[in-house]
């Protein structure tokens, strides 16, 4: 029963954050010092770091929305699959905005304790990403 209740913790807090736009959510689902195993390049520790990261990609990204294609929890963690897709339409990563389609995967693993998530891992296509940009 608690896998089915952390996984709906997951689902919940990535659909309010990435399809939602809901960034006051983070303070609901994270624990104020969430850990990032693979934190994005530059961001701050803790639930303040996981909010000016996603404000980064929002802004990069405005109409980004992702489609969650598998779930898969055992103890005290869950593992999501989910691709992302929107258009560069701001500044990211030094790259000027392209008006570029983007489409890439990205795998997660949260855990759950307490009803909140304390740590995060990613594995993202960030490749592909920087290719759909026009990296060099």
């Amino acid at each position: 029963m608690i896998t089915e209740i952390n996984k709906k913790i997951c689902i919940d807090f990535l659909n309010e954050v990435h399809n939602n736009d809901n960034l006051d959510v983070i303070d609901t689902y994270l624990d104020k010092d969430v850990y990032s195993h693979d934190p994005f390049p530059g961001q701050a520790p803790g639930s303040e770091g996981v909010k000016g990261t996603m404000r980064l990609f929002r802004a990069a990204f405005p109409d980004k929305k992702i489609a969650i294609h598998d779930v898969m929890a055992e103890g005290d963690k869950v593992m999501v699959k989910f691709t992302a897709q929107g258009t560069h339409l701001g500044e990211f990563a030094g790259i000027p905005a392209s008006g570029n389609a983007i489409n890439y995967e990205e795998v997660i693993i949260l855990r759950v304790k307490d009803k909140k998530i304390v740590e995060h891992w990613a594995v993202a296509d960030a490749l592909s990403l920087m290719q759909q940009i026009g990296a060099r």
